[in-house]
């Protein structure tokens, strides 16, 4: 064989030391487990984290063998956290419709006092429609008890019985919702609490009449796949077509990310 053109030339001993100490400058820790990994790295290879909106705010710190990683499985354990429990932990837009535990409160009320407005009005009208015509066909009398006196005493004694009524149906309901689940409790002194999973929920419709209209109130009924309480309703309620967004959103959220119901198999 002829001699290589090119004389080989042996590398300088600082050669490796000076690689050593560039690959040591150019680790940085992930600002959520806190290991070591490549300056360029996207995402943390222990946790799954995203580098990018903390690669310009982390410290740079060699890689040495106390924060290099976890150890392998034949080596010893180590005594640090595991970043795959606290990637577990991590809060999903997902969890707060599937996850019990992120189950939070979205909305509560109960029946309002102006879905009663046209019931007032109309006792109103009642009431001063039998007081002008007692009084025409009446004579005032100066002792004793008259018609006059009693027609005082029935509108004030329905007036009275109205609003009971009325306190009774406001007070004896009241309407709970989540991001899971929908509460509805019933009873003053006794109480019955009916809760529908969100992910049952079919239909959403929103009723309002003339006066619900004037007053924005309304009644929302809730149609679901559930075999006790096929239908629902949020008597009265205030806001009602905001009450029913809510209910809405929720339902896609319980029933998103490609989730499949089955009800009944």
């Amino acid at each position: 064989m002829s001699p290589s053109p090119f004389p080989r030339r042996g590398l300088p001993r600082w050669f490796g030391s000076v690689s050593l100490q560039g690959l040591q400058s150019r680790a940085m820790n992930c600002p959520k487990c806190h290991f070591t990994v490549e300056a360029d790295s996207r995402f943390c290879k222990y946790c799954g984290a995203s580098l990018a909106a903390g690669a310009a705010a982390a410290t740079t710190e060699p890689m040495t063998p106390s924060n290099r990683g976890p150890a392998s499985p034949s080596g010893a354990e180590s005594t640090r956290a595991d970043p795959f429990s606290a990637a577990a932990k991590e809060t999903k837009p997902g969890d707060l419709h599937r996850d019990p535990a992120m189950e939070k409160d979205v909305w509560q009320g109960r029946p309002s006092w102006r879905a009663y407005y046209g019931t007032w009005f109309i006792w109103l009208v009642g009431v001063i429609v039998v007081l002008i015509l007692v009084y025409r066909s009446t004579q005032p009398s100066e002792s004793g008890w008259n018609l006059r006196d009693a027609a005082w005493l029935v509108a004030f004694a329905s007036g009275v019985a109205l609003f009971v009524r009325q306190f009774l149906v406001i007070y004896g309901q009241h309407f709970r919702l989540t991001t899971q689940r929908l509460f509805m409790n019933r009873g003053i002194l006794s109480r019955v609490t009916d809760q529908l999973e969100l992910v049952r929920v079919e239909d959403v419709r929103l009723r309002q009449g003339v006066v619900d209209r004037l007053v924005n109130t309304g009644r929302v009924e809730i149609i679901s796949s559930d075999q006790t309480d096929q239908d629902l309703t949020l008597e009265s309620i205030a806001e009602p077509a905001q009450v029913a967004e809510h209910i809405r959103r929720n339902v896609r959220g319980a029933r998103g990310k490609g989730s499949l119901f089955v009800e009944n198999v």
